[in-house]
């Protein structure tokens, strides 16, 4: 039997940031039983890597990255010796260097991935109970496991909050339901522990996520409710909502974001189409005329709000009509952030057997064309800003009097980058800055 303590890991995460969330959570586990912490692959005995299923793409990486930490394993193949329990004796026992996998992409397909890739050492379903699983697999005794989160990367100025696990919604083209089961509130009690225990980090902005933030609700505390109480703790300074369903963002949410305060006024909801017929077809309720609507009410009752959505093209049976309309949608509303993807047939959803009708070079020209409109659009908006003021959440330092961070319009990882220039300006401080020069994305401003 081998001792947590002499072992080390290192984790990879992939996918989005609720498959991070899940990361930080097993790094927590795995530091709380004992195991080390390596500063690189190159150096772990177990090289973990969190998998991403969404999409095709997403399963290609995760399966390249298994495959290069396989390779890893191989390059570090010499005698790896550990203090080992031998019918009470402690002697020293070669473990070797492994590779285990976790996450979504092993939670979907774990029967395969043992069956094409025998070289991983342990394949387990999601991450809950990894930890304890792979103590057994190859043969570590470790200390009691505790329920705690430690961030992969040390400094940051914000912290994803995951508030519910899995999805009920179904749309026809999405296999999370498949894998992560339906939706599931966290309790606000667990949610609100973790946001105390980032604010003691220093972190000063929350951004919460799930599959649907909009469908949570545990007990009597809905959305609403739940980012109050995130607003109300110490040392947060901004709370960001991200992956509303635009059928469940109701009166409640439009309220909270009105009111301001530390409830940044910016909003996602991945819209996906904008033709009725495919959204029907998708299984959403909306259209155009009903989404437009939604984000004029918005714009009126949130004056300063940034919209952000993402859309989909290629899905089955799009015509060059419906993606038409998608197009003349997106340039009338100019929304202010916009993503985009091509669809990827997914093995087990309702759209699986609508068939593959678009033509991958179709997907393809539709894709670079909606986001050529989009570029276009953020431009104009963020010229149009040049002059005004905005507050900004300082993150990194680039040389002596220009630092980087982001707008209260800008969530981390997918949105712009604001460009500051001043002497003064603090690493995790919040300063108000005058913009004086703008890109597609990104903006540029001194301390005001």
């Amino acid at each position: 039997m081998f001792f947590s303590t002499d072992i080390s890991y290192y984790i990879i995460s992939l996918g989005c940031s609720k498959n991070l969330v899940d990361s930080e959570r097993l790094n927590g586990e795995l530091a709380g039983a004992g195991y080390m912490r390596a500063d690189g692959p190159e150096r772990a005995d177990i090289i973990i890597v969190n998998t991403c299923g969404f999409i095709t793409a997403a399963k290609e990486e995760s399966i390249g990255v298994i495959f290069d930490a396989l390779d890893q394993q191989e390059r570090e193949a010499g005698p790896n010796p550990k203090p080992f329990l031998d019918g009470g004796t402690r002697v020293l026992k070669d473990f070797g260097r492994k590779v285990a996998v976790a996450g979504c992409l092993s939670g979907r397909y774990p029967e395969a991935l043992a069956g094409d890739i025998p070289e991983i050492g342990y394949i387990h379903r999601l991450t809950g109970g990894f930890v304890a699983g792979m103590g057994r697999r190859f043969g570590i005794s470790a200390g009691p496991i505790r329920a705690a989160r430690e961030p992969l990367q040390a400094g940051l100025s914000y912290c994803y909050i995951k508030i519910s696990e899995g999805c009920s919604n179904n749309c026809s083209y999405c296999a999370i339901p498949l894998i992560r089961g339906a939706h599931v509130p966290a309790p606000p009690e667990l949610i609100l522990d973790e946001a105390r225990r980032a604010a003691g980090r220093g972190v000063k902005e929350l951004v919460v996520v799930a599959q649907d933030i909009a469908a949570y609700r545990s007990g009597g505390t809905g959305l609403a409710g739940l980012a109050g109480m995130l607003a109300g703790v110490d040392g947060i300074e901004w709370v960001r909502l991200m992956y509303c369903h635009p059928d469940h963002l109701d009166d409640g949410i439009i309220d909270l974001l009105a009111r301001g305060g530390k409830i940044v006024p910016y909003i996602d909801m991945p819209l996906q189409h904008a033709s009725g017929r495919i959204l029907r077809s998708m299984g959403r309720a909306g259209d155009a005329e009903a989404y437009g609507a939604l984000i004029e009410t918005l714009r009126a009752r949130v004056p300063r709000i940034r919209v952000r959505s993402t859309f989909m093209v290629g899905y089955p049976g799009e015509t060059d009509e419906d993606f038409a309309g998608l197009m003349d949608f997106v340039e009338k509303m100019r929304l202010d952030r916009v993503g985009a993807f091509t669809y990827s047939p997914e093995e087990g959803t309702r759209a699986w057997e609508l068939g593959d009708t678009v033509p991958e070079p179709v997907k393809s020209a539709r894709y670079d064309r909606l986001m050529e409109l989009q570029r276009a659009i953020s431009a104009e908006k963020l010229e149009a800003m040049i002059g005004g003021k905005v507050r900004v959440l300082v993150e990194e330092r680039v040389d002596g009097e220009t630092w980087a961070g982001r707008t209260e319009h800008d969530a981390p990882e997918v949105d712009g980058i604001f460009y500051l220039t001043g002497r003064s300006a603090g690493i995790k401080s919040i300063v108000t800055a005058r913009i004086t020069g703008a890109t597609e994305y990104d903006l540029q401003g001194e301390l005001a």
